[in-house]
């Protein structure tokens, strides 16, 4: 069950604005978990992690549900507060709300990622803009040729996609399916368990700029 809670002290704004300090709340938001085998699921030393673990501890986001008693030094558990944190915009720095606010963290993960699947199988760094056969200008990592299938979608190519378009054309119904279509395919493969960590982002709106 979803618990949300409202963050009410600058530590844990900031360690939740920062997607880099966050993703160590990661591990405790599932049930509660020990330090070290936090640390493995997160790749950390541990005496790394006990400093996470202390800070967030710190910040009321993390706290000790249960204490296994052994020979030397009790074994704590830890979990997160909640499932779910609501963060009042004026309590994150405005250094780490513009990163959050202009996706600059994700964007530069997503930007770094697909030139490290294109440098390890070979292909071509480069973007590509054209016009395409509805008259939009798309800009893209290749030239899509719609009468056949696009070349990035041979079983060869690393699995990657990067595009913009300028423009759809659609009524408001057809957004809205456009919308639900995203979401399901989305939800599809969201909470699946594979072998490979991918970035990915959706984004649609509505726009009266040319």
């Amino acid at each position: 069950m979803l618990q949300t809670r409202l963050v009410d002290n600058a530590l844990a704004a900031r360690i939740l604005a920062d997607p880099k300090a966050a993703v160590f709340l990661k591990p405790f938001m599932s049930g509660p978990t020990t330090l070290k085998a936090a640390a493995e699921v997160l790749n950390l030393p541990i005496q790394a992690m006990h400093y996470r673990v202390e800070r967030m501890c710190k910040a009321g986001l993390l706290e000790v549900v249960a204490i296994s008693q052994r020979p030397g030094r009790p074994i704590k558990h830890y979990q997160a507060t909640a499932t779910s944190f609501r963060v009042p915009l004026e309590l994150i720095p405005q250094r780490l709300l513009e990163n959050l606010s202009g996706h600059a963290f994700w964007k530069a993960l997503l930007e770094r990622s697909l030139q490290k699947a294109l440098r390890a199988h070979e292909y071509g760094s480069e973007i590509v803009v054209y016009r395409n056969a509805d008259g939009l200008l798309v800009w893209g990592s290749n030239l899509e040729d719609e009468s056949s299938p696009p070349e990035h979608l041979d079983p060869q190519h690393p699995a990657i996609l990067n595009f913009w378009n300028g423009g759809l054309m659609l009524d408001r119904h057809d957004a809205k399916a456009l919308q639900r279509d995203l979401w399901e395919l989305y939800e599809r493969y969201a909470h699946r368990n594979g072998a490979e960590k991918y970035v990915l982002h959706l984004g649609l709106a509505p726009t009266h700029e040319v």
